[in-house]
């Protein structure tokens, strides 16, 4: 059976930056780490939110990275 060991969570905000030549978005990511894994991905969004507040561009989108050793038990 295999368990997970190591697991981190970061939370990563969208935040436009502009536009390209095209005039479409352009988006530059800001990574939060060192998030209790446990948390709800409710209180993710929630957190990733009040992030992008104090952020000089407006919120693209909030994502969250799960990483995790998998090893047999």
């Amino acid at each position: 059976m295999a368990v997970k060991k190591n697991v981190e969570c970061n939370i990563v905000i969208k935040v436009q930056t502009g536009t390209t030549t095209t005039g479409k978005p352009s988006y530059t990511s800001r990574s939060f780490g060192d998030i209790n894994p446990e948390i709800s991905d409710d209180n993710v969004l929630t957190i990733g939110q009040k992030l992008a507040d104090l952020q000089k561009y407006s919120l693209g989108s909030v994502n969250r990275e799960d990483l995790a050793e998998i090893a047999q038990a």
